[in-house]
């Protein structure tokens, strides 16, 4: 028979943020991970954080007493008790309690990604860490969450069909405010690894981020004669030509920063700068890139991230078409990369960037060290190298601030 689980008024897992407590009553276990349920307590006069997206779950608050103020971009909403509000993907949200009274919500989430966030944050707080917004912001980009910076100009998703020399190819790209153009892209982790990132990038400046999916990633078709990144570097070439745009700023992790360089070997013209981030493709027998492909997830966590607890991800919790989009993303990986990650050719090549370039690299990154990434720069004419601290293979999510004043001291992207 199937079982009932029944939380009691003191039961739940009870977890301490400041001036908010979150008890969860549902983590998703018996549900089969379709919903999460928690119980929030605010503070009177107190706010929640900072106003942000949910990419792949929606959000409900029954206001069970007090009175909830929920801000959705640039309106707010004065709810009493009784009252509900519900948050679509995509809708930028937070919430507050403006009374003089405690504020009850009682928070659902369908599917329950969202709930391991609120241990996360725990966890840090643990270990030493301050509940900042920008911590607060970097926990979130782990569950496919954006901080909302802008409102008037919501991010905008396009497939565009490239025309190449190997048939036309379609493209779903994500923009982001407005400004000098900035292609961002994602490595093996996906879009959500750098969506984070791109929109600080478009709250901080005056800057138009363009955010391509690979095909192959995030559930998208891959044509079979698209296969290296070389090819990925004519397609995105071409794209920027499709749009109008020159003088873009190029940024590219990991094996984004593989393709950003064949990009930027293909058409000089189109860029101003190259930034990459912890970038694979160099042949390096000194320091070779590690196996991924022969990693369980815990080692791959293990090796690419400063503090890996923070980061990890139970695959029991992910949901069947999660799987999927893993599957091919890893399946796409390695189609484009190989299982060496790595072009004995690319060195030689790498003579003929003539952009200003900045290599970033985490100091704490076991997938592809240091060394490395000075092995790297050095074969990137006039090429800077900086080691960014508390990061490893993603500094984007683990330490965005530093990556973007690291960006901006070196005069890569104004202010």
């Amino acid at each position: 028979m199937t079982k009932a689980s029944i939380t009691g008024p003191d039961g739940g897992d009870v977890i301490a943020l400041g001036p908010t407590t979150m008890r969860i009553l549902e983590d998703g276990s018996t549900t089969g991970h379709r919903l999460g349920v928690g119980e929030i307590t605010v503070a009177p006069h107190s706010g929640g954080p900072p106003q942000h997206r949910h990419a792949q779950h929606d959000e409900g608050f029954y206001v069970v007493s007090g009175t909830a103020r929920f801000t959705v971009g640039a309106e707010s909403y004065d709810v009493p008790a009784g009252g509900l509000a519900m948050i679509p993907p995509g809708a930028p949200h937070t919430f507050a309690n403006p009374g003089d009274e405690p504020l009850v919500l009682l928070n659902t989430f369908t599917p329950d990604l969202y709930v391991q966030y609120f241990r996360d944050l725990r966890a840090m707080i643990g270990q030493g860490g301050a509940l900042t917004a920008e911590a607060t912001v970097q926990v979130m980009s782990r569950y496919a969450t954006e901080p909302a910076t802008s409102y008037a100009d919501d991010p905008g998703t396009t497939t565009y069909q490239v025309p190449t020399s190997f048939g036309e190819i379609p493209v779903t790209v994500t923009q982001r405010g407005q400004g000098r153009p900035v292609l961002l892209l994602h490595g093996g982790a996906g879009l959500d690894s750098v969506a984070g990132f791109a929109a600080l990038l478009a709250g901080r400046l005056p800057a138009q981020v363009l955010t391509p999916v690979h095909p192959g990633f995030g559930g998208t078709p891959r044509p079979a004669a698209l296969d290296s990144p070389r090819k990925l570097g004519e397609l995105y070439r071409n794209l920027l030509g499709q749009l109008g745009l020159t003088g873009v700023t190029m940024v590219g992790s990991s094996v984004g920063g593989w393709i950003a360089v064949e990009a930027a070997l293909a058409a000089p013209d189109r860029f101003a700068r190259l930034i990459l981030l912890d970038a694979v493709g160099l042949d390096s027998a000194s320091h070779p890139v590690a196996d991924y492909f022969s990693m369980t997830l815990d080692q791959v966590f293990d090796v690419s991230f400063a503090h890996p607890d923070q980061y990890r991800i139970d695959p029991a919790t992910l949901t069947d078409e999660q799987r999927a989009v893993a599957a091919g993303n890893r399946a796409a990986l390695e189609v484009y990369g190989g299982r060496s990650m790595a072009d004995p050719g690319l060195a030689a090549r790498l003579a003929g960037i003539t952009l200003p370039t900045l290599v970033m690299w985490g100091e704490a990154d076991r997938m592809v060290t240091p060394a490395y990434g000075q092995e790297f720069a050095a074969a990137i004419p006039g090429a800077t190298f900086r080691v960014l601290p508390g990061a490893g293979h993603l500094p984007q999510i683990e330490a965005p601030e530093v990556v973007l004043s690291t960006v901006q001291a070196e005069g890569f992207l104004g202010g």
